[in-house]
């Protein structure tokens, strides 16, 4: 044994009982530390990016570079093969919990610039998911026909069950002082967005034009109506992943005849539609 592996095992022994662990010959030195400035930075976290920045970026790549979350941007819409200019606008958005995640219901409206009076607008509607930085679209039904003279009525995002969310669109048709105003739901279905069904929000005749002859008095009394059919959903069960719609029909009948009804409803799992009767999508007092 060499006289340094004699020293070295004599300081190793000493090591040990000291609680160190490594003995280096002297001509091989011990391999530099990296200087503070060389170690590797970890990665940060991930930058936020707002909801509205994800929607403003879908509207860009869905409808060009001036579509905006607020106002109006000019556009067009193909219709029947036609292509109209149309104004459009977000006109419903909202972000809802489904299980233990969220999406994005967004509704957007447009309304064709040479909209007679007998024509509808247009509304598109998606259910958007976030994917990483962006909202991507889960479903989506577009070109859909409401309203009338171009403008496609307004649209609310409602609830209809513990985890359940869909549109309600309101439109209606004004003439001869006559008003008929209907609601429509656009619900997820198994495929996809469905309409799943539409009744009269709103009839009357108050304004009719055939009353304003004196002589008529006595017949229009009789035939005049003013009635609004409420829609909302019973969630007395919170826990149920539908929950039944509910429709309030009010008002003045046939002749001035007060009404007050319910009207119950459940969505067929068949067809995804409710089985809502001609009465409540009629034009007259029954």
């Amino acid at each position: 044994m060499s006289p340094w592996q004699t020293r070295c095992l004599a300081a190793l022994a000493l090591a040990t009982a000291a609680g160190l662990a490594s003995c280096t010959p002297a001509s091989e030195p011990a391999a530099p530390q990296p200087a503070p400035d060389t170690v590797a930075p970890s990665a940060g976290p991930i930058a936020h990016v707002s909801r509205s920045t994800r929607l403003q970026g879908f509207l860009t790549e869905h409808y060009g570079k001036a579509a905006t979350l607020s106002g109006k941007w000019r556009g067009s819409w193909v219709q029947d093969g036609d292509t109209r200019l149309t104004d459009w606008h977000v006109c419903a958005e909202q972000p809802v919990v489904t299980g233990d995640s969220w999406q994005q219901l967004l509704a957007v409206c447009g309304s064709p610039l040479d909209g007679a009076h007998p024509d509808p607008g247009a509304i598109d509607f998606f259910v958007l998911r976030p994917e990483a930085d962006r909202f991507a679209v889960a479903a989506a039904l577009t070109g859909q026909n409401f309203g009338s003279r171009g403008e496609p009525g307004t649209v609310q995002i409602l609830r209809a069950g513990s985890d359940f969310y869909g549109f309600r669109i309101e439109h209606g048709w004004f003439g001869q002082g006559y008003s008929l105003v209907t609601q429509t739901l656009v619900l997820p279905g198994p495929n996809g967005l469905v309409e799943a069904g539409g009744v009269r929000s709103h009839i009357d005749n108050t304004a009719a034009y055939d009353c304003d002859d004196a002589d008529a008095e006595a017949d229009c009394q009789a035939r005049l109506f003013n009635l609004d059919f409420t829609l909302h959903f019973d969630d007395r069960d919170p826990a149920a992943r539908q929950w039944p719609l509910l429709i309030e029909e009010t008002g003045l009948g046939c002749g001035g005849q007060p009404v007050r009804r319910e009207h119950r409803f459940t969505l067929d799992p068949t067809t995804w539609r409710y089985a809502f009767p001609e009465t409540l999508r009629r034009e007259e007092c029954e």
